[in-house]
């Protein structure tokens, strides 16, 4: 599942292609991964509008229109945006679940093979976040939020930092790239992370995720130290030694045991 790393890229890339064009018309293809609204209601709010600029929250992209209203975005473990010029979408995909034209021909898809992706609207996205309970984005936090939110925890902490009420935006892979930047085992319980330790998982969360959307969330590409570029059955840990797997919370979970203690 997209992760917030790519979020941000497809809101850069909805920023760049996607503002200040009238909709001329909107073709909802699977009314089925509408959440909380129907295909008319959805329609009415889009058609005739323009859409002005977005939010990302966590895993969530939010796409502001000039009539009070946003297009909410999940986009599952195969959804995407795909933005065509004129008479260039032709037979593009299959799996096309949100068609958007604007008045000069360009035309905007939400395209999503397996259909686990949302889409929804709502007038405002902090309504939305309470709704949903989603914990502080992790790229918005600061230390003092974030030492605060381990006050009195004692889950696993890759498990707590997945948790999108915890913290918004933490997938699989990027948990497993921060405790490894950390040297944190991942199977480690929250309260046994002194102010040191949670100071050094905040920076580093940090540094992964914007690291991650620099290098446009690619992760054979990423620098030689991350894990990422070794996540595959009988990688190399970067710093010696060899990676295992383990099962957390029924996800796989890279690590490097001579380097990430646990404790």
């Amino acid at each position: 599942m997209p992760e917030l790393p790519s979020l941000e890229i497809y809101k850069n890339y909805f920023d760049s292609t996607s503002l200040h064009q009238r909709i001329k018309n909107v073709e909802i293809r699977s009314p089925e991964i509408l959440i909380n609204v129907k295909s008319s209601k959805l329609r009415e709010a889009l058609l005739g509008f323009e859409f002005t600029g977005s939010r990302r929250y966590g895993k969530y992209l939010f796409c502001q229109l000039n009539n009070d209203y946003f297009l909410i975005i999940h986009f599952g473990m195969t959804g995407y945006l795909k933005y065509f010029q004129k008479n260039s979408l032709k037979n593009y995909s299959n799996h096309i679940r949100l068609l958007i034209q604007f008045i000069n021909g360009d035309e905007l898809v939400f395209d999503d093979m397996r259909k686990f992706g949302k889409l929804g609207l709502t007038g405002g996205p902090d309504n939305f976040i309470k709704e949903k309970n989603l914990g502080p984005d992790a790229l918005e936090i600061n230390f003092k939020t974030f030492q605060e939110l381990f006050r009195k925890r004692r889950g696993i902490i890759k498990s707590l930092i997945m948790n999108q009420n915890f913290i918004a935006g933490i997938g699989n892979l990027y948990a497993d790239e921060i405790l490894y930047q950390s040297r944190i085992h991942p199977l480690t319980t929250a309260d046994k992370l002194d102010k040191d330790k949670l100071k050094k998982l905040f920076n580093e969360m940090k540094m992964v995720l914007n690291k991650a959307i620099e290098y446009q969330d690619t992760p054979h590409n990423m620098p030689s130290n991350f894990l990422l570029s070794h996540r595959y059955q009988g990688g190399e840990c970067p710093n010696g030694g060899s990676l295992i797997t383990l099962k957390i919370g029924g996800r796989t979970t890279y690590l490097c045991p001579e380097y990430q203690k646990k404790v």
